[in-house]
């Protein structure tokens, strides 16, 4: 449904107008608590924590490793390891599909990221 300033507006400047504006994709982040927009290098700085509310984002395994291990004394643990399906399991999907589709999705073999390193700092 359009409004009578739709029909008058000549179509480039329509079409100029419903484009996005300048702020790059992916630059802010929604807490799914409080429902406060977040400014995505001020909230890595704040190790995934909320300002508004205290709330812990989801961080995924490297990001969390990256937080505490060094990254020059460190090397990650069977890295070259990848699942495999035995059992040629099937429910809805196939397991190697939901694998393959995983993997494509995030980037790594497995769901575990295992490293080792030397004393990291913590004292236990």
């Amino acid at each position: 449904m359009s409004n009578w300033l739709d029909k008058i507006m000549p179509s480039k400047i329509r079409s100029e107008s419903k484009q996005r504006t300048g702020v790059p994709e992916g630059l802010w982040k929604k807490c799914p608590k409080c429902g406060a927009f977040l400014y995505k290098p001020e909230l890595e700085k704040n190790l995934d924590v909320c300002p508004k509310c205290n709330h812990h984002l989801r961080v995924h395994a490297r990001r969390r490793l990256d937080v505490f291990l060094d990254p020059e004394d460190r090397h990650e643990i069977a890295a070259d390891l990848e699942p495999w399906d035995r059992l040629k399991f099937k429910d809805s999907k196939r397991y190697k599909d939901r694998l393959s589709h995983a993997q494509k999705t995030t980037g790594e073999k497995d769901a575990l990221v295992a490293m080792k390193a030397p004393h990291s700092g913590f004292p236990w």
